[in-house]
Order: C-alpha cells, then structure tokens, then sequence
C-alpha cells in the first residue's frame, strides 16, 4: 500500500491532547485517522447498499428494538430441541 502525506489544519490544542492519549495506547495520530477515513469509506459502502436494499435507515435505541422484536418462539427452546434431535440421530 503506498502512502501519501497530507496536510491538516486542526486545533493545535486538541492535536497535542489526542497524541498523548494515543501514546499512551501505543497508537499514532497517523494510524488513527487513516482507520477513520477506512470507517468513512465502509459506512459510503453500506449507505449505497441500504439503499439499494431500500432498507430504512435509522438509530433505534435498545428499547425501541426490544418493542418490535416479533413475539412469539423463544429461540433458545428452538435451538435445545433441534440439538437434542441431532444428538439422537446421531447416537
């Protein structure tokens, strides 16, 4: 992969704040950044599909999740009997 150098005008305060913390971490500014823009670049890349999926897109907090989870089949009972079925095809 080849590199490229790029200039940056940020808050020189907040630049010496993040670096610190990085270090301590064992990270660099450079290495950060470049995962950001990766993230950019996979998030372009599901926006397009969602889109073509026309999936809506949205936020939806844990309890808007839980309040239309379909009700019905409790997963784990589904799986235990499907286990137990295989173990006595099995033996």
């Amino acid at each position: 992969m080849t590199k490229i150098k790029v200039t940056l005008s940020l808050d020189e305060r907040l630049v010496k704040k993040v670096k610190s913390k990085l270090a301590l971490e064992g990270k660099t500014l450079s290495g950060t950044v470049e995962k950001l823009l990766a993230n950019l670049d996979h998030l372009r890349f599901l926006d397009g599909l969602g889109e073509a999926l026309r999936l809506e897109r949205g936020v939806y907090s844990f309890k808007e999740v839980m309040a239309d989870r379909p009700r019905g089949l409790d997963a784990g009972a589904v799986v235990r009997e499907l286990r137990d079925e295989r173990e006595k095809r099995i033996s």
